[in-house]
C-alpha cells in the first residue's frame, strides 16, 4: 500500500475514532461563519445561502442513513463516507441554526424572540446527546424539518411578496410536503433502519409543526424577512422633500439603553420607524402601538393603535411616522408589528413631565 493511501486511512480512521467530537467542532465553525458574514449580505444572497445549506443537510442526512452500517466495510469509500457524511450534517445544522440566530436577533428584540434562543440552545445539547444513541436518525430528521420550516417561512414571503397568516400557511404546506418527500426518499435508501423508526420520526416531526404553529399565532415568531432599520421618538417630525426633518434631545450615553424624554404639558411626540422589506412586497402595512407601563396593574396597556400602509423596496427601509399628545409621567414603548401582532421591534422610553422646553437638535432622517 502507497504512503499516501497509508496516510488516507489513518486520517480515516483519526476521523472515525473522533466523529464526535469533530462534529461538534463543525457545528460550531457554523456558527462562527455566519455570525461574522451573515449580517453583511443582503436578503437575495441570504436566501440562497440558506438553500444551500439545506441541500447539503438533505443530501448529508440521506448519505447518513444510506451508510449507517458500513463503518465495519472494506470497501474504502463507503468507509470514507459513513464516516464524512455525519461531519456534513454537523456544518450544515450549524450554519442554518447560526443563521436563523443571526436573522432572529437582528429582526426583533430579545424579549419577542427569546423561545427561538432556548430552542437553539436545545438543538445544540441534543446534537451531543443524541449522537451516542442509535436514534440519532430521528433527532437529524427533526432538526431538518425544523430548518427546512424555518427557511419556508422566510423565503415563501420573499419571493412572493405575501406577508401574512395566508402566507405562513402556504410556507407549512411546502414544508410539509418537501418533508415527505424527503421521507419517501430515505425509505428507499434504507429500508429496514427507516421502518423501526419511521413512528419516531412522524411524532416528533408533528410536535415540531405544533410548536411553530402556536408560535406564530402567538406573536412569538418575528415577521422575517422584514427589518426594523432605524426608529426613535422625537419632539417635532416635518416631512422635508424626501426625508423627514425631527427635533430631538441630546443623545444619551452609549451605556445608558432607554432614553429619558421631557415632555412639557400637551407636547406632542412622534414616533418614526424605517422597516426593510422585499422589494416585490405588496399589500403590507405597519402598525405602531403606543403602550405604557401601569406601576400597578405591572402591566403594558396599549394606549392607541395606528396602521399604515407599506411597501418594499427601499435600502434604508419603508419610512413612516405616528404620533400621541398628554403622554403621561413614566415608561412608554412604541411596538412596530405587522397588522398581525408580529412584533418587528421596539422603541422604550421614559417620559418625565418638566415645566421648562429641554434644548433641542434638529436633523433630516
Amino acid at each position: 500500500m502507497s504512503p499516501s493511501m497509508n496516510l488516507f486511512d489513518r486520517i480515516l480512521s483519526f476521523a472515525a475514532r473522533n466523529e464526535r467530537k469533530l462534529g461538534a467542532v463543525l457545528f460550531a465553525f457554523g456558527f462562527v461563519t455566519d455570525f461574522l458574514t451573515f449580517g453583511l449580505l443582503p436578503l437575495s444572497i441570504v436566501v440562497l445561502v440558506f438553500a444551500g445549506y439545506l441541500t447539503l443537510a438533505v443530501v448529508s442526512v440521506l448519505g447518513a442513513h444510506a451508510t449507517a452500517s458500513c463503518h465495519d466495510s472494506e470497501i474504502r469509500w463507503k468507509k470514507a463516507l459513513s464516516v464524512l457524511f455525519p461531519l456534513a450534517v454537523q456544518y450544515a445544522f450549524g450554519g442554518l441554526f447560526s443563521g436563523f440566530t443571526v436573522f432572529y436577533a437582528t429582526h426583533s428584540v430579545i424579549l419577542v424572540s427569546w423561545p427561538f434562543l432556548i430552542i437553539l440552545g436545545l438543538i445544540y445539547a441534543g446534537n451531543e446527546y443524541f449522537r451516542m444513541y442509535k436514534h440519532f436518525l430521528i433527532f437529524q430528521t427533526t432538526l431538518l424539518f425544523f430548518a427546512l420550516y424555518a427557511y419556508a417561512v422566510f423565503a415563501f414571503p420573499f419571493y412572493t411578496g405575501f406577508i401574512g397568516p395566508w402566507s405562513f400557511l402556504g410556507s407549512t404546506g411546502i414544508a410539509v410536503g418537501v418533508f415527505a418527500l424527503f421521507l419517501w426518499v430515505l425509505s428507499v435508501f434504507n429500508p429496514a433502519r427507516f421502518r423501526g423508526e419511521v413512528r419516531s420520526v412522524m411524532i416528533t416531526t408533528a410536535a415540531v409543526l405544533l410548536v411553530v404553529n402556536v408560535s406564530y399565532f402567538a406573536g412569538l415568531i418575528p415577521p422575517i424577512p422584514l427589518a426594523l432599520k432605524d426608529a426613535g421618538i422625537y419632539h417635532s417630525l416635518v416631512r422635508e422633500g424626501n426625508g423627514y426633518r425631527v427635533t430631538d434631545e441630546a443623545p444619551e450615553p452609549w451605556w445608558v439603553f432607554e432614553e429619558t424624554i421631557e415632555t412639557t404639558p400637551g407636547e406632542t411626540l412622534y414616533a418614526y420607524s424605517a422597516v426593510a422589506a422585499p422589494g416585490n412586497l405588496r399589500g403590507g402595512a405597519i402598525v405602531h402601538r403606543w403602550e405604557y407601563y401601569n406601576p400597578t396593574s405591572r402591566r403594558w396597556i396599549t394606549e392607541s393603535n395606528v396602521s399604515f400602509p407599506m411597501t418594499g423596496g427601499r435600502e434604508g427601509g419603508y419610512r413612516g411616522y405616528s404620533w400621541k399628545s398628554n403622554l403621561v409621567t413614566g415608561k412608554w414603548r412604541v411596538s412596530v408589528e405587522t397588522p398581525g401582532g408580529q412584533t418587528i421591534g421596539r422603541i422604550g422610553f421614559t417620559v418625565m413631565q418638566v415645566n421648562t422646553p429641554p434644548p433641542l437638535e434638529t436633523k433630516v432622517l
